[in-house]
């Protein structure tokens, strides 16, 4: 920088110096030189710095040409060949934000899009008339959601990557009320269902079917043990007080089914459920009216349902 300033002062000096002497015939006074290179420093950093953002500015304006900068999303309607039809906002091409697609076959979705795709809170509509309101992710059901098929047909729960999984409430006919565990679109773990009867089961479920221990609310009150394989009923005993075989859990008395009893007092392997019905042990053992280890599963208390 400073070999280029003192240049600049020299070129400078002579071309000041040139025409005052052919004009007056005198010399002119010289200019400083320390002063000279800090004045044509300045110069030259204005001139760089003027070249340098004048191109960075071209640049930007050429990318913004070609498309390369993000665009705002603009309202945009429009009809592809096979009859479908998008009407809504669009940037760089793609559906982004708010709008509708309707399907030539009858499918409808209205709702919240991103990069092409269903994004965030929407509403998907079959031609049956079945209908999702809930939330999306990368055009899939994901989420919280709602989806009804018919009168009284619905389910309300959780969705993962397009699948019922998770914690969900499924109602058919308006009747059969489930609520409990959801896995790829089935019933999975644990569970309480209204059947039509107006009985309550809770209990545990393995791809879609009843296993295990459950317990069976009836409608006039009683309490009844269960056992399930693979949606099978396999045995049952009404739950009560068994003053021959007692069982204590924390205090509390249960009622042990098993073979083995020592003096009244439940002894060796067998299932325990307390008296209220809300918790099982499966596989539990006893040891002289008490379980060793105590391994106990509470069973699923459905939010529409008390008492």
């Amino acid at each position: 920088m400073r070999i280029l300033a003192h240049m600049c002062c020299q070129f400078a000096d002579g071309c000041r110096r040139a025409p005052a002497q052919a004009r007056l015939g005198t010399v002119m006074r010289p200019v400083r030189p320390v002063l000279c290179r800090k004045r044509c420093a300045a110069l030259i950093a204005g001139a760089f710095c003027r070249t340098f953002f004048g191109f960075a500015l071209s640049s930007l304006t050429f990318g913004v040409g070609l498309g390369f900068a993000q665009q705002e999303p603009t309202l945009h309607q429009r009809d592809y060949e096979n009859g479908d039809r998008y009407v809504g906002t669009m940037r760089n091409g793609m559906r982004h934000g708010q709008g509708r697609y309707e399907w030539h076959h009858g499918h409808v979705y209205e709702g919240a899009y991103e990069n092409d795709l269903p994004q965030g809170r929407g509403i998907y509509t079959w031609p049956s008339g079945a209908q999702y309101r809930g939330e999306f992710q990368q055009g899939l059901r994901h989420g919280q959601g709602r989806f009804a098929w018919g009168p009284g047909n619905y389910y309300q729960g959780e969705y993962r990557m397009g699948e019922r999984t998770g914690v969900g409430v499924r109602v058919r006919g308006g009747k059969a009320v489930y609520e409990g565990g959801f896995l790829d679109g089935v019933r999975h773990g644990e569970g309480a269902q209204i059947e039509e009867s107006g009985d309550l089961f809770s209990g545990w479920y393995e791809d879609g079917l009843r296993q295990g221990a459950g317990v069976r609310k009836k409608k006039n009150g009683s309490l009844w043990l269960e056992f399930w394989q693979k949606g099978v009923r396999t045995g049952s005993r009404r739950i009560e007080r068994v003053r021959k075989c007692a069982l204590f859990v924390e205090g509390q008395e249960w009622m042990f089914e098993g073979n083995g009893c020592i003096d009244g007092k439940a002894h060796g392997p067998g299932v325990a459920v307390s008296l209220q019905g809300d918790q099982v042990a499966e596989n539990a053992n006893a040891v002289l009216g008490f379980l060793r280890p105590l391994r106990v599963r509470r069973l699923y208390v459905p939010n529409w349902t008390s008492g």
